[in-house]
């Protein structure tokens, strides 16, 4: 990926927006560029000739109260901007669906499914294909075309819940070993070994030395594949403590794709 992939964010609940806006700014794929809880402050940014957005991600439970999905289009229109939107919701709506005419539109998602993997569906979006979760898939008639089933609540394999739980907090949120060793009441020098355990068990060092095959871990998708392919490219044989976090953060992360 030659260039970050500009996003922006309308979703009025605060937890969600600043929650979508952590995981994408740990993945150095997407760049959030713009956070906003109304169409007004929406349409207040684009009037100032902002960059061009690439993925606008739209919290579909304003939509019918306080604006429509066309009505957004038609603003993204007016002021040039070719972003693709991704609806986002708690719960699958019908009329949303019934509502899905704009070739601009490329995914709804269930915050609840798609869990740790955001920036994933970002770059899938991003690349042209149509992605939604399960419990969307269920109350869809006919899928679009180079539609992706994406589950995001996979558990980490060989990983017990204790591990599972660190893992998230060290390469997930990036949480420094000083305050991983706080959290889990344990001491810093004890934490950094933890840490140390976590990365031989996921193999990361022979992942990127090309000891371990890595699409052994990762199954057998093409289309995840070619995203860790580029990866890999941009992360070479780096063994520094940034670069091996990167690659743990993408591994855990990683969605399933299930159609």
């Amino acid at each position: 990926m030659t260039k970050d992939i500009l996003v922006a964010i309308l979703e009025d609940d605060v937890f969600s927006r600043n929650w979508m806006a952590l995981l994408m700014v740990r993945d150095w794929r997407t760049r959030v560029i713009g956070e906003f809880s109304t169409r007004t402050d929406l349409c207040a940014f684009l009037e100032n000739s902002p960059p061009k957005i690439d993925v606008l991600i739209l919290d579909v439970d304003l939509f019918g109260e306080f604006f429509t999905i066309q009505e957004i289009c038609q603003i993204l229109a007016s002021n040039n901007q070719s972003a693709k939107i991704l609806l986002t919701g708690i719960e699958p709506d019908p009329k949303i669906i019934r509502e899905i005419h704009d070739d601009r539109v490329h995914g709804y998602i269930l915050k609840g499914e798609i869990g740790y993997s955001l920036s994933w569906v970002i770059t899938f979006v991003y690349d042209g294909y149509w992605v939604l979760t399960p419990g969307v898939r269920n109350v869809m008639l006919k899928l679009p075309p180079k539609a992706l089933v994406l589950d995001g609540r996979k558990n980490i394999p060989g990983f017990t819940d204790h591990e599972a739980e660190v893992a998230r907090m060290a390469f997930i949120f990036s949480v420094g070993r000083r305050d991983l060793a706080d959290e889990l009441r344990i001491t810093e020098q004890w934490s950094y070994g933890l840490v140390s355990e976590l990365y031989k068990k996921m193999g990361l060092t022979e992942i990127i030395s090309g000891e371990v095959d890595l699409f052994d871990y990762i199954g057998e998708s093409a289309i995840i594949r070619k995203k860790f392919d580029d990866i890999i490219d941009q992360l070479g044989t780096s063994k520094k403590a940034r670069d091996m976090e990167t690659l743990a953060y993408h591994l855990l992360t990683m969605p399933v794709i299930i159609q």
